[in-house]
Order: structure tokens, then C-alpha cells, then sequence
């Protein structure tokens, strides 16, 4: 069992593995996160941008974020016509003014990838980085982007 392996489905009810979800709490080997909170005035403005989220970026399509810092961890997502459990990426941006905005997409986490790899991790930004929320369409599906603007 890998790490993402969290559920599974059985009789159409989800069965939480007790072990990993322990070890998931404690080794946070499922979760990524650009900030290193100090104090507490860090840690709870981290806690409130990651659990209480201020904004779905799905309702921020053509808006432009300051990113300044990035979190992301796996959930599992229930596939509504199959049952089918998958592990998804939940990913919050966070703006210069501790404001998360959160979802669940492929799109972002494969664009984040992207920014990752040619601006390196919010760490090594010397400013945090102008990204316009896009959306999309592939066939009938529509996938949230992202793109930088100067």
C-alpha cells in the first residue's frame, strides 16, 4: 500500500485505514507546504489559509493572484458515477496577505509543476508571483490553469 492509499470502498461505504491515516497525520508525507510558520501569529494565519479557505478559485477565473506561498495535500475524491476512489491534489495558493484560495485540480497542481520547475519553489522567489486563473475546455470538461502575468 502506497501512501495515498487512505480508502477503500466496500459496499458502497469508505473505510478509513487507521494506521496510515495516523502516519499521514504525523509524517505529513501527503502534504506540501512553501510556508515555515515561526510563531504563532505564522501558524495560525497558516492554519486559517489552509483549513478556512477565503475564496474557491473556481470563482476566480480571469482574476489575478499575488501567489506568495503554496500548500497542497491529497484528498481522496469519489468518482460519482463509479464509486471509484482516486487520490486528487487539494491545493491553496496564498496571497502576500495570508488569503487562501483553494481547490481540487489536476490543472493547477500539473501548472504548478510547471512554475515549480522554471521559477523554483516560493521560497527561492524573491516576490510572490503574479498568476491569472484560467479556465479551459477540453470536450464536454473544463479544467481551472493558471498563467503568469508581469
Amino acid at each position: 500500500m502506497n501512501n495515498f492509499d487512505l480508502t477503500v470502498k466496500e459496499n458502497n461505504t469508505e473505510i478509513v485505514d487507521g494506521e496510515n491515516m495516523i502516519l499521514d497525520l504525523t509524517t505529513r508525507q501527503t502534504q506540501y507546504c512553501s510556508v515555515v510558520a515561526q510563531t504563532d501569529e505564522e501558524k495560525a494565519l497558516l492554519f486559517n489559509a489552509t483549513n478556512n479557505t477565503a475564496h474557491r478559485l473556481s470563482d476566480c477565473i480571469n482574476m489575478v493572484i499575488n501567489v506568495k506561498d503554496i500548500f497542497v495535500e491529497v484528498v481522496n475524491c469519489t468518482n460519482q458515477e463509479t464509486g471509484e476512489v482516486t487520490p486528487c491534489p487539494r491545493i491553496v495558493l496564498i496571497n502576500e496577505k495570508g488569503e487562501g484560495y483553494q481547490c481540487v485540480s489536476m490543472g493547477i497542481f500539473s501548472a504548478l509543476k510547471k512554475l515549480f520547475a522554471i521559477y523554483g519553489e516560493p521560497k527561492d522567489w524573491s516576490k510572490p508571483i503574479k498568476l491569472e486563473v484560467k479556465q479551459v475546455t477540453k470536450g464536454e470538461r473544463k479544467m481551472l490553469t493558471l498563467n503568469i502575468k508581469n
